[in-house]
């Protein structure tokens, strides 16, 4: 539970039981975790990134549920933060990715010709 109390609130309501016992992360960073995940394993079996418009378009549900979440008091269900979750942690990844690879892109040449 420590180890995933240092970025997740880990409350009761929102966080999955197994056998009793409260998982160290909520539905959404579980969602996000896994969906982390199955980007790797989509990396290993492909060898590509999605597109970064289809990237930006799958991760917003993320951020509009949790303004949903603020503007209503909190209220919301598990499994919509579960797969809200799931979306961003594999598509913001991959945005993040395809961002940090045309940067990289960018300053590669202009450090070829400093050299």
């Amino acid at each position: 539970m420590w180890a995933g109390a240092l970025w997740c609130h880990q409350m009761p309501a929102r966080s999955p039981h197994f056998f009793g016992a409260q998982f160290p992360l909520c539905w959404r960073c579980t969602g996000i975790a896994l969906g982390a995940l199955a980007l790797f394993a989509w990396l290993v079996a492909t060898k590509r990134l999605p597109t970064l418009a289809v990237s930006l378009l799958l991760a917003l549900p993320l951020p509009l549920d949790v303004l949903h979440a603020l503007a209503t008091g909190g209220e919301g269900d598990n499994a919509r933060r579960l797969l809200t979750g799931l979306l961003w942690g594999c598509f913001a990844t991959a945005a993040a990715l395809r961002l940090l690879t045309r940067l990289g892109a960018r300053r590669t040449p202009s450090a070829a010709r400093e050299v």
